[in-house]
């Protein structure tokens, strides 16, 4: 399962959850290239996985190459994973192989929104504050 706003300025803001299949990723590819691609210039990102669980090395895999083909456009994109240690280190290991040192794994929310505040205007906070309390 997964959900992509785009509400305000140049936040995009996604959800994902288990079970997430090789199908709905591709889906979702083409729905975050949609919302991602209307923004004019570089945009910031904010992801939650926190009811997601380890996903399929074939969905992992795609995930890999979804961040990859997004790299250049992306400013900032942080990752909301929770507490888990595994699932933690395969979604940083999926970060990294997508090689694009705009993107960062957190495990709580304080030190996510302290990260991406640095870049956001007064409305995109509010928005960020916003998707944060319903996380």
């Amino acid at each position: 399962m997964y959900k992509i706003d785009h509400v305000a300025g140049r936040l995009v803001e996604v959800r994902l959850a288990s079970p997430l299949s090789l199908d709905e990723v591709h889906q979702f590819a083409l729905e975050y290239k949609t919302k991602a691609g209307a923004i004019h210039g570089k945009y910031v990102g904010v992801v939650d996985i926190t009811h997601a669980t380890l996903f399929p090395a074939p969905v992992a895999e795609a995930l890999i190459q979804l961040l990859s083909r997004a790299a250049d456009h992306v400013e900032r994109t942080a990752v909301l994973v929770g507490e888990g240690a595994t699932f933690a280190m395969q979604v940083e290991r999926i970060i990294r192989n997508a090689a694009s040192p705009n993107r960062r794994a957190f495990r709580s929310v304080d030190p996510l929104r302290d990260w991406l505040r640095e870049v956001l205007t007064v409305e995109e906070r509010v928005r960020l504050a916003r998707f944060l309390v319903s996380s």
